[in-house]
Parts: C-alpha cells; structure tokens; sequence
C-alpha cells in the first residue's frame, strides 16, 4: 500500500538536501573547508543517494510488484524494467560508486572526486527522478 505522506516527507528532505549540496557547490573554491564542513557535505550526499535508492525499491515494489533486496540491485531492477534510460542508468551508476567510495573507504580522501562530481550537479537527477516515479505510481491508481 501506497504512503503519500512518506513520498511528500522524502521529497521535502531530497530538496532540503539538494539545496544544502548547491550552496556548496556555489561556494569560493579558494576558502578552504573545514573537516565539519566536509563531513557534513559527504553525508548530505550519502543520505540523497541511498534516499533515491530507497524511493527506487518502493518505486518497483508498489508500481511493478517486485521485490528488490538490497540496494545494490536497484539499478539492475530499473534497468531491467526500463524505469531509467541508460543515459539515467550511468548517472545513477556514478552516484552509487561515489557514495560506496565515501561510505566504505572513509580513510581515503575522495573529496576531490565529490567535488568535482558536486560541480556538476549530477546529484540533481535525483529530485527529476523522485518526480517521474512518482508521477509513474500516481498514473497506476
């Protein structure tokens, strides 16, 4: 069963969460950050992700009735159900690398690689594509 409210709160907290990514982004390169603010940004980005990953496994449990177990296999699932087109399916590929990068090797320093991915606003699919799934459950009613 469908929960409007759950997808109006995920939304309202993607945009939130898009609106924190774009002020850094804007942000004077030549002021360095600080080891907080750094934390902060990589975990806003961690939580935008796996908030898209998670709309995704609703998106296919409640649109096409299958049953996704892990994260990992979400691309797979929409791929397979041509929920994304492929163009879709690489961006959605290079923001789960980026966040297992951040999320699993949190020793290294991949800011850099964050940054530049922030730089393109890549993370911007994400509210386009909470609005199509959305969209797609509400046209199933």
């Amino acid at each position: 069963m469908r929960d409007k409210a759950w997808e109006q709160s995920l939304y309202e907290h993607q945009h939130a969460m898009i609106k924190r990514l774009d002020v850094h982004r804007k942000k004077e390169r030549s002021t360095p950050l600080t080891t907080d603010e750094v934390m902060a940004v990589e975990h806003t980005f961690q939580l935008l992700v796996a908030s898209m990953l998670d709309l995704a496994i609703y998106l296919l449990r409640h649109h096409y009735e299958v049953d996704v177990e892990s994260r990992d296999q979400v691309l797979e699932a929409l791929l397979e159900h041509k929920d994304v087109t492929y163009e879709q399916g690489e961006q959605i590929r290079v923001l789960i690398e980026l966040r297992q990068k951040i999320l699993f090797d949190y020793l290294d320093e991949n800011f850099e690689e964050l940054s530049s991915a922030l730089s393109l606003r890549r993370y911007g699919l994400v509210e386009i594509l909470t609005k199509e799934w959305t969209a797609r459950l509400d046209s199933t009613m």
